[in-house]
């Protein structure tokens, strides 16, 4: 069933229209919080209605990044942002559809959803927060991060992740 929905916003929206009234849990210093600044700065020049705007996360530190948005949003399971993405847009065509995803979540236990997803070539946009240290573990390393192979653990993790 297609809804024909305006994909243009007839009202003008500014960055404060794209800040939710959650309080943002993230680390201090963590880089997250530049990434969400920049999107809702962004997001009132792509001139899209927010009911028309979904965000959809998996686990770790970048996946709650819905709630820090006034738009809607699906918090899903580890990895599977991808899957729940491409349902919603094959679904639901005209939505403005976003994945946000860290390193591990997207690269790791997601990495072949994230290809499937891609290989279908959907209107789908990826966000993917790469600090190559999961966040939420207190700072194990990325398995990508191949300068420091040998580690489990960072050795500023302490001060990256708290």
């Amino acid at each position: 069933m297609n809804i024909a929905v305006k994909p243009v916003s007839t009202v003008e929206l500014s960055k404060a229209d794209f800040v939710s009234k959650q309080t943002v849990r993230w680390c201090p210093g963590c880089g997250d919080y530049s990434i969400l600044a920049n999107v809702q700065k962004v997001m009132p020049e792509l001139n899209i209605p927010r009911e028309n705007i979904v965000f959809v996360s998996g686990i770790g530190c970048s996946s709650r990044f819905p709630y820090y948005m006034n738009t809607y949003g699906l918090h899903t399971i580890h990895g599977r942002a991808p899957a729940f993405a491409t349902g919603l847009k094959v679904a639901r065509p005209d939505l403005s559809v976003w994945i946000v995803t860290g390193d591990g979540d997207g690269l790791s236990i997601g990495g072949n959803q994230l290809l499937h997803m891609l290989r279908r070539n959907l209107d789908v946009n990826v966000l993917l927060f790469n600090n190559r240290i999961y966040g939420l573990t207190k700072g194990n390393i990325h398995r990508l991060l191949s300068r420091v192979k040998s580690l489990k653990v960072h050795p500023s993790a302490h001060r990256i992740c708290r």
